[in-house]
């Protein structure tokens, strides 16, 4: 997994925490979290991607999107929104990250999180810099894309795409996902593994924030060991 992949997995990891029963499955190929998205990291302003993801005997919708960019530190920052439903939580939840791309180095700079019926919380920077020793820990296993199968042309529910075909070895067993230019922020199209089948939904635009309300402090302290 390289940098730019984990800025998404910080994400899931503080989603995990908010998820429920969800949070108790496999990070590795696919499982009861948001999967790994594999491919590169292309953020494009009002664009997004909505996804269903079956593993089991339960279904979760989930969603990547940029719904907004700033400049910070004199560097252009995206504000990248990853928001599920059905995951042992009732209603949305949202997890909002403002990220900063440079190279093969991105940093998350702010994150909030709102789940239903809540006020949204933004995170302290030390619990992302928690957050980010976990994906980085995470880093350490296989890097690589895996191998390419091919191209091929395949249907899901948000229509036919041409993807390039590729293929790894998960814990579990072997993962293969497609991939297509034409899908952003991240340009999966669907990802099957022995656990569980994800499938590109719909192509979102005109994206904005589905937080709601002024984000509180969350008072909250990384534990020391």
């Amino acid at each position: 997994m390289s940098r730019v992949e984990s800025v998404g997995m910080c994400a899931v990891l503080a989603l995990g925490c908010a998820v429920g029963g969800w949070a108790q499955g496999m990070r590795g190929g696919m499982g009861q979290r948001t999967p790994q998205m594999y491919g590169a990291f292309k953020p494009a302003p009002g664009s997004g991607a909505q996804y269903v993801m079956t593993a089991k005997d339960r279904t979760m919708d989930f969603a990547y999107a940029i719904v907004g960019q700033e400049d910070v530190e004199g560097k252009t920052g995206y504000w990248m929104e990853i928001r599920t439903e059905g995951a042992g939580a009732p209603g949305e939840t949202v997890m909002k990250e403002l990220v900063i791309v440079e190279g093969d180095n991105p940093q998350i700079k702010r994150m909030i999180m709102q789940t239903a019926g809540r006020p949204p919380m933004e995170m302290p920077v030390g619990m992302m810099m928690g957050m980010g020793q976990h994906a980085k820990a995470a880093e350490q296993g296989d890097k690589s894309m895996g191998e390419k199968i091919g191209t091929e042309t395949i249907t899901v529910p948000a229509g036919t795409y041409e993807c390039e075909h590729y293929r790894k070895q998960g814990k579990s067993g072997p993962v293969d996902y497609w991939v297509s230019a034409k899908v952003s922020p991240y340009g999966m199209v669907k990802m099957t593994s022995p656990d569980a089948t994800m499938e590109l939904k719909k192509i979102l635009s005109n994206e904005t924030s589905h937080i709601k309300g002024e984000p509180q402090k969350m008072d909250f302290q990384m534990p020391h060991f």
